[in-house]
């Protein structure tokens, strides 16, 4: 029986990025933001968890954003008065968001492989190459990258990311191995996608790194039709593979 993850994604979609509308009305500035943050969105959107280490508390509202886990948002400070000052780690701020530049981020579970070894089958038999992966981090829980790949116009298609619990965690180097794939779903393949997505940690991996100074994450990923394998790799504190208390 085939399984897939359910990041289960549109061309459309993306394009659309979760329908995300404002409810400011025609009062609403379409100049661009003083800021952008990717972030992770807390219980109803009253809070979202900035990936730079601030706490940002909307005054006003974007329909959808509290049916996402990860998005990418555009704001103000307010007062307006702050814009243009440093936004400190540690520190919330009263932000106003502009729909017109905030959009889901496609999100999904990391599947473990030892838990769930008939997903093996499954994520290796239709792989296809992607085109390539930047901007490696983990932050809130998250492993966040940019994926370029390409896909068919408004035809479905599959990102998984999977590690083996058991073989993919080296606690003696402080290391952690991930595995991307990536299912095109129709043919031909004539769009390139570029987009950010995220995949959320499961919180064991907290634990079994909670003595450590840092953690090494390896992101590895087939590049070419033949098989071939790229990798990235960052080094990350195990505190960002902690979810935010929300």
């Amino acid at each position: 029986m085939k399984m897939k993850s359910k990041l289960f994604i549109l061309i459309a979609a993306l394009v659309s990025a979760f329908s995300l509308s404002s409810c400011l009305g025609e009062s609403q500035s379409y100049e661009y933001p003083s800021y952008e943050a990717m972030v992770t969105v807390g219980t109803n959107a009253r809070q979202l968890y900035s990936d730079g280490g601030q706490i940002l508390k909307p005054v006003n509202t974007i329909t959808g954003l509290d049916k996402v886990e990860r998005a990418y948002v555009a704001f103000d400070l307010v007062p307006s008065e702050m814009n243009g000052s440093k936004l400190e780690p540690g520190l919330m701020y009263e932000v106003e968001l502009d729909a017109n530049y905030s959009y889901g981020i496609p999100t999904s579970s990391v599947i473990d492989l030892c838990e769930n070894p008939v997903a093996v089958d499954s994520l290796t038999k239709t792989q296809q190459p992607i085109v390539g992966v930047n901007n490696l981090y983990v932050k809130n829980g998250y492993l966040t990258a940019n994926l370029a790949f390409t896909t068919r116009q408004f035809a479905p298609y599959y990102v998984d990311l999977a590690f083996d619990s058991e073989n993919d965690v080296d606690e003696n180097t402080k290391t952690i191995t991930f595995t991307l794939y990536y299912d095109c779903n129709a043919t031909p393949a004539n769009v390139q996608v570029n987009y950010p997505f995220s995949f959320r940690l499961p919180s064991s991996l907290f634990h079994r790194f909670s003595d450590a100074s840092s953690i090494n994450v390896v992101l590895k990923y087939m590049a070419g039709l033949g098989g071939e394998t790229n990798e990235l790799t960052c080094t990350m504190k195990p505190e960002d593979f902690f979810l935010p208390s929300y």
